[in-house]
């Protein structure tokens, strides 16, 4: 497991401005890491006048691998179709794609890793 430690500084702000921001500072900081799938142990943070430091323990040395599948134009489909569905999901040729069947027909599909 690792440890993230965030520290920013500024002009001078009053405590009471400081504190509150360091509390929404670890909040959305936590929030992103969920969002993002990343678990972790415990955000703690701090403020100073001048500071606020995030620490943020027991976070995965790595991410979980994530593999997406995007549904595109089916087989036939007109060529600006098909340069759409290639562009959108970042593919060279509809050769990259692969082909799969349901009970509307068979589609390209773009498997992102």
């Amino acid at each position: 497991m690792a440890d993230l430690l965030l520290e920013l500084f500024s002009e001078e702000i009053p405590a009471r401005m400081q504190a509150r921001a360091a509390d929404d500072l670890a909040r959305l900081v936590g929030e992103g890491l969920r969002d993002g799938s990343l678990a972790f142990d415990r955000a703690e943070a701090h403020s100073g006048p001048r500071r606020l430091t995030l620490h943020i323990e027991g976070l995965p040395a790595k991410s979980a691998d994530l593999r997406e599948e995007k549904k595109g134009p089916r087989v036939g489909a007109p060529e600006q179709a098909l340069q759409g569905f290639l562009k959108s999901a970042g593919l060279k040729s509809i050769g990259d794609a692969q082909k799969q069947s349901d009970a509307k027909g068979e589609f390209y599909v773009a498997v992102i890793e």
